[in-house]
């Protein structure tokens, strides 16, 4: 009996350490950044692209479910709609509304009203680069990379703000491509990303490292 209890006291012991070793657990995260939408709605939207908890500035990472919000890694891509959903959920937030995605871009472009070209990673790039690898490529309140590097599901299935590879017009705040009708059939490419949104009575800080 004693060996049994032993048995099963270690077994129990084990399968606690194994549960704390694969917990998932984001890297030192970016503040979300605070938004006020057209009607004065507040909400928080991750400063950078939506990455896993193993990414690097190399590897995107793989194996995990959680959306982390952290600069100079590979961001998550090759995401799909009900995929990048779930993560944001997984992270406490949820996808971005087009309204509020478009809000947080501010302008035409996420730097200004005219296609700068070389200020954010679209155009000739061929793959995406690690989050805020483009300094310029920001919005006055501090939300990286919104034009280019991947586009951006939101609520609806849709991809917003263009890839590395879209031109300059693919590449504005207003791009969209729309998968409303077939998103659950749809299949991503390494230029579907995502980033997620909070509710600001549900956000904890107000400001993102700049």
């Amino acid at each position: 009996m004693k060996r049994l209890f032993a048995f099963v006291s270690l077994f129990l012991f084990g399968a606690g350490l194994a549960a704390c070793e694969f917990e998932e657990t984001c890297p030192p995260e970016a503040a979300m950044v605070r938004i006020a939408d057209a009607s004065g709605t507040a909400f928080f939207i991750d400063a950078y692209e939506a990455s896993r908890v193993n990414a690097t500035d190399v590897v995107m990472g793989t194996g995990v479910t959680m959306a982390c919000n952290v600069k100079s890694v590979i961001p998550w891509s090759n995401v799909s709609y009900q995929d990048a959903r779930n993560a944001c959920i997984e992270a406490g937030k949820r996808l971005c509304t087009k309204e509020e995605w478009m809000a947080a871009c501010e302008k035409t472009y996420p730097y200004g009203s005219g296609y700068v070209a070389g200020t954010c990673n679209d155009g000739n790039g061929l793959e995406s680069l690690a989050t805020g690898s483009f300094a310029g490529c920001r919005t006055s309140s501090g939300v990286y990379d919104m034009s280019g590097n991947v586009r951006e599901w939101v609520e609806g299935g849709i991809l917003m703000g263009g890839a590395y590879d879209s031109s300059a017009e693919g590449a504005s705040c207003a791009a969209a491509l729309s998968h409303v009708s077939d998103y659950y059939s749809y299949t991503p490419s390494f230029g579907d990303g995502f980033r997620c949104c909070r509710d600001e009575k549900l956000s904890q800080s107000g400001s993102t490292e700049l």
